[in-house]
């Protein structure tokens, strides 16, 4: 008897214990300087980093969007995007951290309550619809999403098909309709994975930076990369939300159709020559079913070419 009160007592001590490191609110330790203004749009952020580095005629033609991967924070996209001649507008995901030091964000005043649960795909692409609708206009915009935010692209167009319909858009290393985690880890995940996530991640925060970078989407490695990499365990507020965020990717892969790739403009896919994230075959034989997806096979890369091989992306700029 006395072993199964001590089973019982067990089992409620780690269901405690999990629900405190899933719903905590961590404390942020990323604190750069930024040179622009920071929106907020409910539980997101938005960043305009200053241009006036830029030629002002130039910048003003083409609004360019973008959207960050699964545990990644605006600052994936500044340096990739610094030069590129274009007014820059880049989304956090949902109950993400600020990332950046001395910045207090200010709501506008066209933003509307987001319908969607937070963490999902549906509620972030409703924030990059909200940016579209109301900071945008006859200009030449294009939206660069990598990982899980290429999904929110695709999904921003599913919601708005009239907005999307004059919009580029850049996938980079995408989660994509009928697409796969690396090795199978949607098996992995369920449901073990998903139960200990929050373990996981606590534990990562005071692990040495050397095993945060021992991984094998680390084999292209520079220092930039390296930065942002190891911030992955901090960018969460609560790390319910990077658990909604990872069911979610794998239930949305899952349900959406290909017909999402056909609400754009114009659309293309860059595909790292390893991917150590995402299923690299199954990102192929998905976009090798519509017409519309340009494909373009990276090499020297792997799951985060904007950091392994930004001339790839800025030349996307160039040969327009």
């Amino acid at each position: 008897m006395e072993w199964l009160l001590f089973l019982l007592a067990f089992v409620a001590l780690v269901l405690v214990a999990r629900r405190y490191f899933a719903t905590r609110v961590w404390p942020s330790v990323a604190d750069e300087v930024f040179e622009g203004t920071v929106l907020r749009l409910g539980q997101n952020l938005l960043c305009l980093p200053d241009r006036s580095h830029l030629d002002a005629d130039e910048v003003g033609r083409t609004t360019l969007v973008c959207f960050p991967g699964f545990l990644e924070d605006m600052r994936y996209f500044l340096e990739v995007h610094r030069d590129t001649p274009a007014r820059l507008i880049v989304l956090n995901n949902g109950n993400y951290h600020n990332p950046f030091r001395g910045v207090s964000p200010s709501t506008p005043e066209w933003f509307k309550g987001n319908p969607h649960p937070v963490g999902t795909i549906a509620h972030d692409a409703f924030c990059v619809n909200q940016v579209l609708e109301h900071m945008t206009g006859p200009e030449r915009v294009v939206v660069h999403g990598h990982s899980r935010g290429g999904a929110v692209m695709l999904e921003a167009g599913h919601q708005s098909p009239e907005l999307a319909r004059h919009v580029e858009v850049i996938l980079e290393a995408a989660v994509v309709p009928r697409g796969r985690l690396y090795q199978n880890g949607e098996k992995r995940l369920q449901p073990v994975g998903f139960f200990l996530l929050p373990f996981m991640l606590s534990l990562m925060r005071v692990a040495p930076r050397s095993r945060l970078l021992d991984s094998p989407m680390m084999w292209v490695t520079n220092a930039t990369k390296n930065r942002l990499v190891a911030s992955i365990p901090f960018t969460p507020r609560q790390y319910a939300t990077a658990e909604t965020n990872s069911r979610n990717i794998i239930e949305w892969q899952a349900t959406s159709g290909i017909a999402l790739f056909d609400n754009f403009k114009r659309m293309t896919l860059f595909v790292g020559e390893r991917d150590g994230v995402l299923c690299r075959d199954a990102m192929l034989q998905s976009a090798s079913q519509s017409d519309a997806v340009e494909v373009i096979e990276t090499c020297g890369t792997d799951h985060f070419i904007s950091l392994e091989k930004p001339e790839l992306i800025q030349a996307y700029f160039n040969r327009q």
